[in-house]
């Protein structure tokens, strides 16, 4: 009789197991869904000009480094984004890569080329760490680093 009762409970733990471990799949699949409409939100709205919808997406203290400078403040980053020529070029290549670290943070990686002219092309890769406050997802550290490469027309 101790057999059955046994492998019951083995089965119960295994269950109980894989469930926990299929829940944690997807709550990882929730927070890349999550970080992915913030992500998109703010390259939509730097795309448009929208700065001050880009800026609510920063937490105050941000750290933003822009090719190993740092960037002194969020004002410094209105300026630009209100300053930089619209519309941009049309990317030849442009990757979005979610890694979510736990249910209140995560990372994006960003690679973009486009053609500066018929003899350049931009390489731009942006890393941002974002991080869940208030129910709320916001970029705490943006690094973005671009290198001009020879076009390969």
């Amino acid at each position: 009789m101790k057999k059955p009762f046994i492998f019951s409970i083995l089965s119960l733990i295994i269950v109980l197991t894989s469930t926990k471990l299929f829940s944690q799949a997807l709550d990882i699949e929730n927070i890349k869904s999550e970080i992915k409409v913030a992500a998109l939100m703010e390259q939509e709205a730097f795309k448009k000009g929208d700065c001050e919808q880009v800026l609510s997406l920063m937490a105050a203290d941000i750290t933003f480094l822009a090719n190993g400078n740092k960037v002194p403040s969020k004002e410094v980053v209105m300026k630009f984004c209100n300053a930089i020529p619209r519309p941009f070029k049309t990317p030849t290549s442009d990757t979005l890569e979610i890694y979510p670290l736990t249910e209140t943070s995560g990372y994006t990686i960003r690679k973009l080329e486009y053609p500066k002219d018929d003899a350049t092309n931009i390489r731009e890769f942006v890393t941002k760490i974002w991080v869940k406050t208030d129910g709320e997802w916001k970029i705490t550290h943006l690094h973005s680093t671009l290198k001009e490469t020879p076009s390969s027309k």
